[in-house]
């Protein structure tokens, strides 16, 4: 009897190894082996191949489940080839191989082939809704074949539109294999063109056998193009909305288009919900309208908070809210754009005439008046000394007799707005910068007044290391240079350096900004005590510094605007130096 390889029923069944590559088996059936059983099983969804050839006798085909149940046979008569092509999901399955003619025997060939499936196809949408005149992208796509992505073939689409009839609309057969593990690949496929409508889109790939995944589905639709804009679709007032929109037709909000839009949302004697929405909802879109920095930054102090909101012009103010009367709105306009929250004084404000400039920017601009701020104007003196561009970037006229005054947080800029008002004495003259300098002079150079103001002003918002007051009084408590420098230059300092020769050469040759402070006790006569005075000058060859006093060129005193000093002069009546720690360009 022939050498039998094959098991004679269903639990000693020959177990084989179904894949992609061609296998043969050689076995007999005959009178003492009528069955001839073999067992697999399939860990994914595939494609099997089954082939008898070779006989010599009549013999049958079968394909069971795990049960035992044929669910595929081939029957032909005689000697003629058996053959059966089924696609199977996971799991266990038999193969039975028998005699026809119990009295015949005979040889066969068993064939068979395998083809996993692919599966898993995965896609979406970028998104569930399009307008009309956009491309509709897929992403996430993804695909896995066990035999490889070049086993696969393509993928085949299908689309409905409004529940209709179904469209082929064409299919992708460009694959990109994952480089981490070839069996898994993604695709590209877009559609464009549609019309109004809800669609779904199937799709289903398939192998270079035929093989197949299940059809998987993706809904989307797509809708008129919008008429819309983002004002629409962003703003609820209607007033606003228009305001914003007619402000944008030359693609900037700026100063004066924020003022007016400010104020369409008085339209009721008080500020609604929807209105601050709006108008939070603008500051916050701001790079979408172009909107200058310094507009930005006033617009945030109006429609939301700042320390500073708790006052204006002596009485109560407080930061906006829903239901803020048009009273307030209008206080808070003019506190931020228009510079009408002046420093308290005990000096009444004239209108001053002259100039922002006159014949340039230079240190000896400087002339303290009345209040103790010398780090203040020393470190006016020494910016303007390294970088005249600094101080006049710090300013930005209006057009309306007011200017903007930049100055800096930690690095980063923040903003307050002066009218051209100054306090003066009764004779008209000016009390604190400029000190000495008439009201109605045309000459006049405003630059200094107008930062040492707006200083005062900034101080109500509570981070410049003073009184939090908006008085002018509230500078006017000394402080140091370094922090004057930085809320100037936006540049980072240091405080209170001890004196060291090397130290303040090497500073000052490499640009920086320097302010040194004098003792509490002087021993030099043309030295003012508890003073903070600008360094503006070093000879090598001599070792001899020059230093700028800020109460100025002609301050009426015996001190001079300018002294030069030795190092043991400064030694003797300086105690610290403060300076950028920066070089200057």
């Amino acid at each position: 009897m022939p050498a039998d390889f094959a098991g004679n029923n269903l639990n000693n069944s020959r177990n084989l190894n179904v894949n992609y590559i061609n296998q043969n088996f050689r076995d007999w059936v005959g009178k003492s082996d009528k069955n001839d059983y073999y067992s697999f099983n399939l860990s994914n969804r595939s494609s099997l191949n089954l082939v008898v050839d070779g006989l010599s006798a009549d013999a049958n085909l079968q394909l069971l489940n795990s049960s035992g149940y044929v669910i595929s046979a081939s029957y032909n008569s005689k000697k003629k080839t058996e053959s059966i092509s089924a696609n199977l999901d996971a799991g266990s399955y038999y193969i039975r191989v028998y005699r026809v003619n119990k009295k015949k025997s005979t040889y066969y060939n068993l064939k068979l082939s395998g083809n996993e499936a692919p599966q898993s196809l995965q896609l979406s949408t970028s998104k569930t809704t399009y307008q009309q005149s956009e491309t509709v992208n897929l992403k996430n796509t993804s695909i896995f074949d066990g035999n490889g992505a070049g086993d696969l073939a393509r993928v085949a689409f299908r689309l409905q539109k409004n529940g209709g009839e179904w469209q082929d609309i064409g299919d992708t057969v460009n694959f990109i294999a994952n480089s981490n593990d070839n069996r898994y690949a993604s695709f590209e496929y877009s559609l464009s063109g549609l019309g109004v409508g809800d669609y779904v889109l199937s799709a289903k790939a398939y192998d270079q056998s035929g093989a197949s995944t299940d059809t998987i589905q993706n809904s989307f639709g797509i809708v008129p193009v919008s008429t819309q804009d983002w004002f629409d679709l962003n703003i609820q007032d209607a007033g606003i909305r228009e305001a914003a929109r007619q402000r944008f037709t030359d693609n900037v909000l700026d100063r004066n288009d924020m003022i007016a839009i400010f104020r369409e949302a008085k339209d009721s004697s008080f500020v609604d919900s929807s209105e601050l929405t709006d108008l939070r909802t603008l500051v916050n879109n701001s790079s979408l309208f172009r909107m200058p920095d310094y507009v930005r930054v006033l617009s945030n102090k109006v429609v939301n908070s700042d320390l500073a909101n708790q006052s204006y012009q002596g009485s109560v103010l407080g930061s906006l809210y829903a239901g803020s009367s048009d009273i307030q709105l209008e206080n808070l306009i003019s506190k931020w754009f228009l510079g009408s929250d002046r420093p308290t004084s005990s000096y009444n404000y004239q209108y001053a005439n002259g100039s922002l400039f006159q014949n340039g920017i230079t240190y000896q601009d400087i002339k303290q008046g009345s209040i103790n701020d010398c780090f203040f104007l020393t470190g006016l003196a020494a910016t303007a000394f390294r970088s005249r561009s600094m101080i006049e970037n710090m300013f930005i006229d209006n057009g309306d007799q007011t200017f903007t005054v930049r100055f800096y947080n930690y690095g980063i800029a923040d903003y307050v707005t002066v009218d051209r008002y100054l306090p003066t004495n009764q004779e008209g003259y000016f009390v604190y910068g400029n000190k000495g300098n008439y009201y109605g002079n045309f000459d006049n150079e405003l630059w200094l007044a107008l930062a040492e103001k707006a200083y005062a002003q900034l101080n109500e918002s509570g981070w410049i290391y003073q009184d939090n007051t908006n008085s002018y009084n509230g500078i006017g408590n000394g402080g140091y240079v370094s922090d004057a420098l930085t809320n100037i230059t936006g540049l980072n300092t240091s405080l209170a350096n001890l004196l060291n020769f090397n130290s303040i050469v090497n500073a000052f040759n490499s640009r920086q900004m320097i302010g040194l402070s004098t003792k509490s006790a002087v021993i030099d006569a043309n030295i003012i005590a508890s003073h903070a005075y600008a360094l503006v000058g070093y000879n090598s060859s001599t070792q001899i510094f020059t230093l700028f006093n800020p109460w100025g060129i002609d301050n009426g005193t015996s001190k001079p605007s300018i002294i030069e000093l030795s190092w043991n002069q400064i030694e003797a009546n300086f105690s610290y130096w403060d300076g950028t720690t920066n070089n200057i360009v």
